[in-house]
């Protein structure tokens, strides 16, 4: 079930379905839990806030650890599911050469794509070496960087730029926007996933006010007194338009949570989401670097956690989270 949105020049016609270090590997489908970790996690300085694992930086507001990992592959099940099976929204030419993954976290996503294009060169760039080490193609190499760093490619010469769930490692949007329309090949696509701050009630009008709302104020305060903006979604059309990207179109597809979904495709994201929606997935991994930072306790923290979960499981609540694509494209012509 999706809900479109389309501003400016929006159009749905041509939409679908620091330092460096390189790993690579053998070819394979990938269809397989999570592997061996990362020999270099071993040894890697951390900062723990709440019982997890952060970047050592204090940069990154999301975490490294096994349960995220683990979370990451649901995610990552969950978003095929919104799109039907496909891994992206976007249509990609036959002669698609170059992409790159930011943020590209286990790198299932990479190594995926890699199986449907063998003749593309895939990159995928995060902070953490927590990438798959089997079944990866000889067409994917991950790096190991900053997405906000300068990127190591030239101008011009990238096919498709695809970013998914970076919300909380990312402190200037349009900055990045803006690099990625800098790499981009004049033509070239680019998409973007994430899932929007809200916790809506189906039974009342989309969108029309958040779940929790004593909960999520505290978040977005905190967000605002560290500079990190946990929910670009709403902004990323205006963003891309200064950056001066075209065909710009965003959709969003629901996620419920609980036990209330009757439509099969809305119950299966259910069990999903089911799956990650606890106090350990969703609060403690994602709020702990970040209410840490800001002087809480874990003891304050958990004081206010109750109150957020007696309200979205509510016998009379049917809660929902929104996952949003938004595409757009490189012109393919200078604009005078």
């Amino acid at each position: 079930m999706s809900r479109s949105l389309k501003k400016e020049e929006m159009e749905n016609k041509d939409q679908h379905e620091g330092e460096q270090t390189t790993t690579t590997g053998d070819s394979s489908e990938s269809n397989s839990d999570n592997d061996a970790v990362d020999p270099r996690l071993e040894n890697m300085p951390f900062i723990e806030a709440f019982g997890h694992h952060y970047h050592i930086s204090g940069k990154i507001f999301l975490p490294f650890d096994e349960p995220e990992r683990k979370r990451l592959e649901v995610q990552h099940k969950l978003y095929r599911h919104c799109l039907d099976g496909a891994l992206t929204n976007t249509r990609l030419p036959l002669d698609t050469a170059q992409i790159v993954d930011l943020g590209t976290g286990i790198g299932v996503w990479a190594i995926e794509m890699a199986a449907r294009y063998p003749q593309t060169q895939i990159t995928g760039i995060d902070v953490y070496p927590i990438q798959r080490r089997k079944g990866v193609p000889p067409n994917v190499k991950f790096l190991i960087a900053d997405v906000e760093d300068p990127w190591d490619f030239p101008d011009n010469s990238i096919d498709f730029v695809h970013a998914r769930s970076i919300a909380g490692g990312v402190r200037d949007w349009p900055a990045l926007l803006r690099q990625a329309y800098t790499k981009l090949k004049p033509g070239g696509l680019f998409e973007m996933t994430e899932i929007a701050l809200n916790v809506l009630d189906f039974d009342g009008k989309f969108a029309e006010a958040d779940l929790c709302p004593e909960f999520l104020k505290i978040f977005r305060d905190l967000c605002d007194k560290v500079g990190m903006d946990f929910n670009p979604s709403p902004h990323v059309p205006d963003w891309l338009v200064e950056a001066d990207f075209e065909k710009i179109v965003q959709r969003s597809e629901i996620l419920p949570a609980g036990s209330w979904a009757q439509d099969e495709k809305l119950k299966a994201r259910q069990a999903l989401m089911n799956s990650i929606t606890t106090e350990h997935y969703v609060l403690d991994n994602h709020c702990g670097l970040l209410f840490k930072s800001c002087g809480w306790t874990k003891e304050q923290f958990d004081a206010i956690v109750p109150s957020f979960w007696q309200e979205v499981q509510a016998a009379n609540i049917r809660p929902y989270i929104t996952a949003v694509f938004t595409t757009a494209r490189k012109p393919r012509e200078p604009r005078e």
